[in-house]
């Protein structure tokens, strides 16, 4: 198991340790085989290796000790190393860090975590026929249960040596090392859900009736091209990618059209259908199943539904994506934990680049705002992003005007902004309040800026772009000039390729784009297919091209892929949108 050390980026390194540590799988390795000269054993027979494609429940147990460092019912991994320099708990515990989902083994830092293979552990000590788990309790596979132990509770070798100290010495219980060891027979051959010898399946819940179904199945048709271009050139590793869709418009939703697809077994979610429902979001992390690029196709005005920026001076219109989906706050939503790797900025992170900019000119550097939010998920998120950052820019508390859609007061608006002394007003709701809202600010003789999403406008042109024009930024996190132009280029050339049917650009975009970052991580993850090996490539993701959208960054505690955004206003003589500031990026 994976000895992280440090802080939470499990890459802080302890004064005289520094080098990324080989945890207790390896000394389990080290013990059993560190001869590089020894024999290497024969293949698994074709009965072993179908043995381990339906893990038997102790080996699931292991598993689960393997991937998450954590116990089946939740008691979190612990060990320390060093001789007690340093404690190690949960996921940092777990041997899937260091020696790879699969077991393959990694090299960082001059330390290596060598691969975890059955067969060669067998091989080294001289086990013939069955594994650790078959033969404990006799022979040469008591040894191998023994040794295996030995180096997990007491870091010794077989002989009695001290192995490294910067492998841990963990504290488990017999029958939770019964698991582990059982489940080590199989790691590198067990099969995740959706996976087979020839085929990776992946899901998407998506409204495929009802009045939401154009975008539904444009962004179906989307991911189902995608894939198939993958498999022209002969799929991922030999195996064909599918897709299993499930209609989300029925009464059970979102939540129930992904609950049906993780019964029926995908490897992960694609360009699904996500509100930010907290009771699937919880499922999706209890079961380790990432959700790529979710299509936010309600509660977030602009950026659901596939909103660009309309008409921006001197480029063609921005494609526009479907982003990101409205959720809890990013000091949970961005955990190591959430599995959801969502594309765009949310609310909260657009309303963190609003107060960055507002906080940026010297008249405002101690500027109040007035948070106006509808009184939903989305908007409670913009609102909480809005005060985490004027918190860290250490500015005077914001005050709060939420409203039910369809219910706004523009009147209150205007006598909040005037009471709280407010220097700019952070707007979240439907465009036609906006403007309202804008009206009564201006009627009150009122000059504050309003910030909003650039979505607040999307598909209305006309009468009310121009009530908004001149004085309302719009946040904007889509790409812009020339990169913009040449992206939309290539996914129109794509559809037409593919034989894709016009719908609506905004959803076609943001499917492509989940499909080429779910592509780019499954190559990036090898030739076993898991969960666990797909999440660590997302990580890993670092200023990944995927077309119609900025470059995207995941991390162990990032997941949304692009921290940032622009600011357009509206040109109240051309009625198109100008670029009113650079990119702006937030900390994660």
């Amino acid at each position: 198991m994976v000895a992280r050390l440090g802080a939470r980026s499990g890459r802080a390194r302890l004064g005289l340790l520094a080098a990324v540590p080989v945890g207790i799988c390896a000394v389990a390795a080290w013990a059993l085989g560190r001869d590089e000269h020894a024999p290497r054993a024969h293949a698994p027979a074709a009965g072993e290796a179908a043995s381990c494609e339906e893990l038997s429940p102790a080996a699931r147990r292991g598993k689960r000790i393997y991937q998450r460092g954590a116990t089946e019912d939740g008691r979190a991994v612990e060990g320390a190393i060093a001789g007690g320099a340093a404690a190690l708990s949960g996921r940092e515990a777990a041997c899937a860090g260091c020696h790879g989902p699969s077991g393959e083994g990694t090299t960082e830092g001059g330390v290596t975590a060598p691969p975890l293979a059955a067969e060669r552990r067998l091989a080294a000590s001289g086990e013939r026929g069955g594994g650790a788990g078959q033969g404990r309790g006799t022979g040469d596979g008591a040894m191998t249960a023994a040794a295996l132990v030995t180096a997990i509770r007491e870091g010794r070798g077989p002989a009695g040596q001290w192995l490294s100290p910067v492998m841990p010495r963990y504290r488990l219980a017999e029958a939770d090392l019964s698991d582990l060891v059982e489940y080590l027979d199989c790691v590198g051959r067990d099969l995740d859900p959706g996976v087979t010898a020839g085929s990776v399946a992946l899901g998407a819940a998506l409204p495929l009736t009802g009045p939401d179904a154009p975008a539904g199945v444009g962004a179906r048709d989307v991911l189902m091209a995608a894939f198939a271009e993958v498999n022209a050139r002969g799929g991922l590793y030999r195996r064909r990618l599918e897709l299993r869709v499930e209609d989300s418009a029925g009464p059970a939703g979102d939540a129930g059209a992904t609950a049906r697809l993780l019964d029926r077994g995908v490897l992960a979610l694609v360009g699904s259908a996500f509100d930010g429902d907290p009771a699937l979001r919880a499922r999706l992390s209890e079961e380790r199943a990432p959700l790529v690029g979710p299509l936010a196709l309600a509660g977030a005005p602009g950026l659901a539904g596939g909103a660009g920026a309309p008409g921006l001076a001197g480029g063609a219109g921005a494609p526009g994506l479907a982003g990101g989906a409205p959720g809890r706050a990013r000091d949970v939503a961005a955990g190591a934990d959430d599995m959801v790797f969502q594309v765009l900025p949310g609310p909260d992170v657009l309303a963190r680049v609003a107060v960055k900019h507002l906080a940026g000119a010297p008249a405002n550097a101690a500027a109040a705002a007035l948070v106006v939010h509808t009184r939903d998920r989305a908007g409670e998120a913009w609102a909480s992003g809005a005060r985490a950052e004027a918190a860290h820019r250490e500015l005077p508390p914001l005050s709060a005007l939420p409203f039910e859609p369809g219910r706004l007061s523009p009147r209150d608006v205007a006598d909040a902004a005037r009471a709280h002394g407010a220097k700019a007003v952070l707007f979240w709701g439907p465009g036609a309040e906006l403007a309202s809202a804008r009206a009564a600010l201006d009627a009150a003789g009122s000059a504050v800026p309003i910030y909003a999403s650039a979505g607040s406008i999307a598909g209305h042109a006309g009468a009310l772009s121009r009530d908004l024009a001149g004085r309302v930024l719009f946040l904007y996190p889509g790409s812009l000039g020339e990169r913009e132009r040449a992206s939309e280029d290539a996914l129109r050339a794509f559809l037409r390729r593919a034989g894709v049917a016009p719908g609506p650009l905004g959803i076609q975009a943001s499917a492509y784009v989940a499909a080429q970052i779910a592509i780019e991580a499954l190559k990036r993850a090898g030739a076993h297919a898991t969960r666990e090996g797909l999440i660590a490539a997302l990580e890993r993701l670092r200023d990944f091209d995927a077309g119609p959208a900025p470059p995207v960054t995941f991390a162990r505690n990032r997941r949304t892929g692009v921290f940032g955004a622009s600011l357009l206003w509206m040109d109240p003589t051309s009625d198109t949108t100008v670029r009113a500031s650079e990119w702006i990026e937030v900390v994660p």
